[in-house]
């Protein structure tokens, strides 16, 4: 996830594309060499605020988040990723989940917000495998649940597929009153039976014994020890795939002032560490290749990198491809909501910066990629 997701331009364009391996080792080449004492004098410079200024800060940065939410979907955002991850995925990781999927009898995937990535995989012909599937979406997030209700029958319907919503209902089982919904939908190679679950990943997992786990975008939302206990909830033998997995590097180009974009990189990925209420990870792809490999088995993994650029995907030359203008217009706002009130940065510059690379989306002449890493493993 920006939300978990960014990153800077890397030499070797086929790493930025995830294809072949990745070196997870010298991270440092992904957001550049700089000068750690001008990096501190930029700090100092930008810090210096008039005193009695916090709660103003505070105050504003919750305005600022206010505002987002006025403006901006999540709905809106999780759809328009929809094309970007697309392109990123890592075609041998993912088929070298094929084997899982031919087998697998019951699904669960944590953090699946509006229900993409299974609209995906029927789409790429990778679900159903069999007879009778069950697909369980599990997120916090109760208005994204709602949002896959809606759209899943809908998007099946358009497929020639026979689809049916059946709310759920508590008192017919008062041991699943997190459900939202089931949907049944028919492809034709076999019946998915979809579950909405409004839950804490970690929580439901305790009471789940799925034979396949997906949480795409998902791992760096956790600070590591969140993650620890994830893992412990996995049953053993269990697949694990874990794609989008942000690692650590964030590129926005065309620079404005080489110095302070690097800045506001740097602190951004401080904010994912800091953050109160929802602390992540910025470098969850590596720990989580580190701990396929020490602590259980390790089935595939590469790169999958966020790569947005005008003129991809058959887009002429100064526009984005679908929806991915309002998916970039969504990032910049995403880190100036998170660096509203950071003192390092300071709020007039942050707003330059903001304003530069709003235009710059609307000119079509903004790059922005995302290093991140597809994991595939085997609960050991």
């Amino acid at each position: 996830m920006l939300f978990g997701k960014g990153n800077v331009l890397v030499g070797e364009m086929n790493v930025l594309f995830g294809k072949g391996n990745v070196l997870v080792g010298e991270m440092n080449v992904l957001v550049g060499e700089r000068d750690p004492a001008r990096a501190t004098e930029l700090q100092t410079d930008r810090s210096k605020e008039r005193p009695n200024v916090s709660r103003r800060r505070r105050n504003r940065r919750g305005a600022l988040r206010s505002a987002m939410q006025r403006d901006y979907s999540q709905e809106r955002y999780l759809a328009a990723k929809r094309t970007v991850d697309d392109r990123a995925l890592n075609a041998d990781v993912l088929d070298a989940l094929r084997p899982t999927l031919r087998s697998a009898t019951t699904v669960v995937e944590v953090g699946a917000g509006i229900g993409t990535m299974l609209q995906r995989l029927v789409e790429w012909d990778r679900l159903p495998a069999g007879d009778d599937v069950t697909y369980v979406l599990v997120d916090v997030d109760v208005d994204a649940l709602d949002a896959a209700a809606e759209r899943l029958p809908t998007w099946a319907a358009e497929r020639g597929y026979e689809a049916a919503v059946e709310p759920f209902d508590e008192a017919d089982d008062a041991d699943e009153g997190a459900v939202r919904d089931r949907i049944r939908i028919e492809t034709g190679d076999g019946t998915l039976r979809v579950r909405a679950v409004a839950a804490d990943a970690t929580t439901f997992l305790a009471g789940a014994d799925p034979d396949l786990v997906i949480g795409c975008a998902f791992l760096d939302l956790l600070r590591p020890p969140a993650a620890d206990e994830f893992f412990d909830r996995l049953p053993a033998d269990c697949v694990g795939y874990f794609p989008i997995t942000f690692d650590g590097g964030t590129v926005i180009e065309p620079p404005t002032d080489p110095d302070f974009d690097a800045h506001v990189v740097d602190r951004y990925h401080e904010d994912m560490r800091r953050r109160r209420d929802e602390p992540g990870d910025p470098h969850a792809g590596r720990r989580l290749l580190t701990r396929a490999t020490r602590d259980h088995d390790l089935v595939a993994a590469g790169g999958s990198d966020w790569v947005v650029a005008p003129g991809l995907d058959g887009a002429v030359a100064d526009a984005y491809p679908a929806d991915e203008a309002y998916f970039l217009r969504h990032i910049v706002e995403t880190i100036r909501g998170a660096l509203a009130d950071d003192p390092a940065v300071g709020d007039e510059r942050l707003a330059e910066w903001v304003a530069d690379r709003r235009t710059a989306v609307d000119e079509g002449s903004l790059v922005y990629v995302a290093h991140q890493l597809d994991v595939l493993l085997r609960v050991g």
